[in-house]
Formats: C-alpha cells, structure tokens, sequence
C-alpha cells in the first residue's frame, strides 16, 4: 500500500525556480551565442532574457504569496469569527449569569424580609409569651393575696372577739375594785400589761386587716407613715433582737393616692428583703421626705448587698438571688409593678458586704396634714 506524499506549495515553487534558473542559465547563453552572431543583438537579447527571468521570478512569488496571504487571511479571517463568536458566547453567558445573579439576589431579598418577618414575628411572641407570663404570675399572686386577705380577715375577726372579752374582762375587774375600793396597787401592773398586750394585739390586728384589704381602685386616701408602720409591726416577730429600726419621718404626715393593701405589700416587700439581707444583726433606715408633688422614701440597710451586674435583674419575674426554697423572685417583679400603677419609680442601689438602698418615688397630690 503506497503512501501518496504531497510536496507543500513553497518547495515546489523552490524546486521549479531552481530548475528553470540553472537552464537558463546553463543553456539560454549558448544557444543565444550559437543563434546570434551580431553582438549588439546579443547583447539586447541578454538584456531581455534578464528581464524575463526577474519576470519570472517575480511571477513565482506572487503565486507564493498569494496563496500564503490568502491562508493567512482566511485564517486571521476564521480567528477573527472565533473571537466574536467567542465574545457573543461570553456576553450571553455574562448577561445569563447576570440575570440568574438578580434572581437570585431577588429571592434571597425576599428570604431575608420573610426572615425579619420571622423574626419580628418570634419578638412578637415572646414578648406576648413573657406578657402572658408575668400577667399569669400577677394573677396567681393577686389570687393567693386575695386568699390570704380573707384568710386574715376571718382571722383578724375571730382575734377580735377574744380580745373584747378580755377588754371587758379588764374593766369588769377596775369596776369591781373601785366599787368594793379594794386596793389593787399591787395588780395595777399587771392590768396596765393586760392592757398593753390588747393594744399592741389590737395593732396588728388593725395593720393584717389594712394590708388584706382586696380593693383593686387606686383611689385611697393612704397615709404613708402609717402603712410603714403597720408593716414594721407585722415584722415584728422578725426583727426584734437582732435588727434594730430607725425612723426618719418627716414632720408632715404624707399622703398619696392609691391602694392601702398594695402599698403594704410593697413596703411589707422591701423591709423582708432587708432583713433577708441582714444575716445576723443590723439596721434599717427609713427616710421620708417630700419635695413639690412628690413623696420620697428610702429604706437602707447594711446587709450582704448584691453585685452591681445583677441589679438589672431583679425586677425580673422569678429573678433572686435567695437561696434554693428561701425565695420565688415574684416580690419585687410585683412590687415594682404595684409601684408602676400608682405612677412611681423604684430604683435600687446596692454594694456587696456594705448595703442596699431601695428608692420609692410616688406622686402626692393630696393635701398634707400637720
């Protein structure tokens, strides 16, 4: 099987320039000497056959060139197509890429809005969720604080009917020895602590009774030095011994308007915190002043405190910093809300083993009285 090889056009070109040149050569000056005897014919007859072999020779580039630059230009020609192929290619595939790309920055626009709506919406919810929380607390609170005022009341109520008994029983006595003018210098003592302790019972009575009291309006007349008082005296039993109580009252007797009960419970709060705090034994001071339509009171004690980083928390519901079964965190989330309704603000101070310091700022605008 024979290979058929194909000579490329520049070599054939070559080849043939080469074989016409030394025929030319070799042959055209004998046979022009040998044809012509006149040297001057011979000479134009040189002279020609030169032109005639650059004629040629010119000739064979042209065909050379030619062939070569039409290849060149059909190729630069094809590359040329290529290219602006190529780029139509790569504009499409651009403008393509383009569009997915704002498709995509549309879908993920409208992914992140739905998300914020997600978001705003799960805000939403647990916010509703910790209002519904808090609100479930109060009511569980205000339920358990209603029972008890009953309780306290039924209570108070059944404390009251011994003690009148033992009132008349007294002046039944003081009657009888001064109508059969016994001497009784040596029981008067004891009358007068009979009398004390029905006083002093007789209190405590009055302040449950204030404190149980199950009016929700915030339109009483309280006097704010009583109720403390009233509280202190429930503590009582808390306190003696071990804590010692300093009253700061101001001259005035101050008055706001609001809810006796709930204002007892706020101040029945503050001093059980404090005497909390207080560990073995210490002091709580109670400061009042007012100033314009205000009242303010401060109650300050040097118990343990509480970490400045904490303070934040403790309105929070549920928030103490009391030992596990020693606290339910409700006191002053309630407190502060009972503060809120009567338009007031509660603010705390406190340094870990120096103190804590409770502000109550409420609106007075109720005639003071001497």
């Amino acid at each position: 099987m024979g290979m058929k090889l194909e000579m490329k056009f520049e070599y054939r070109i070559v080849i043939i320039y080469l074989v016409i040149g030394l025929t030319w050569i070799s042959f055209s000056d004998k046979a022009v000497s040998f044809l012509v005897a006149d040297l001057d014919l011979l000479t134009s007859i040189q002279t020609y056959k030169g032109w005639f072999f650059v004629v040629i020779t010119g000739f064979l580039y042209f065909l050379f060139l030619k062939k070569h630059l039409a290849t060149l230009r059909k190729t630069e020609f094809e590359l040329e197509n290529h290219k602006n192929n190529l780029q139509r290619a790569v504009e499409e595939s651009t403008a393509e890429l383009d569009n997915a790309i704002k498709k995509l920055e549309l879908v993920n626009n409208k992914l992140l809005f739905q998300n914020s709506i997600i978001n705003r919406k799960n805000s939403e919810l647990k916010m509703t969720l910790d209002d519904l929380k808090n609100t479930q607390n109060q009511l569980f609170q205000a339920d358990k604080m209603a029972s008890l005022g009953i309780l306290t009341a039924g209570v108070a109520h059944e404390i009251n009917n011994p003690l009148n008994f033992i009132v008349g029983g007294v002046a039944g006595l003081e009657k009888y020895f001064e109508i059969e003018k016994v001497p009784h210098n040596k029981i008067h003592f004891f009358i007068e602590a009979i009398h004390t302790g029905v006083d002093r019972v007789s209190a405590i009575v009055k302040g449950l009774n204030e404190m149980s009291r199950t009016n929700d309006h915030l339109n009483e007349k309280c006097d704010v030095h009583e109720i403390i008082e009233n509280c202190v005296l429930i503590l009582s039993s808390h306190l003696k011994h071990r804590i010692l109580i300093e009253k700061k009252f101001c001259a005035q007797r101050i008055f706001v308007k609001g809810n006796v009960g709930q204002l007892h419970q706020v101040f029945l709060n503050i001093l059980m915190n404090s005497n909390q705090a207080i560990s073995e034994s210490g002091t709580i001071s109670i400061v009042t002043n007012r100033f314009e339509n205000k009242i303010k009171v401060q109650i300050i004690d040097d118990g343990c405190g509480i970490e400045k980083e904490l303070i934040p928390k403790l309105m929070d519901p549920f928030f103490t910093t009391k030992e596990p079964g020693k606290g339910t965190g409700l006191g002053l989330a309630i407190t502060y809300n009972v503060i809120q309704s009567h338009k007031g603000t509660l603010k705390i101070e406190s340094k870990p083993s120096i103190g804590t310091k409770a502000l109550i700022v409420l609106p007075s605008n109720i005639e003071v009285y001497a």
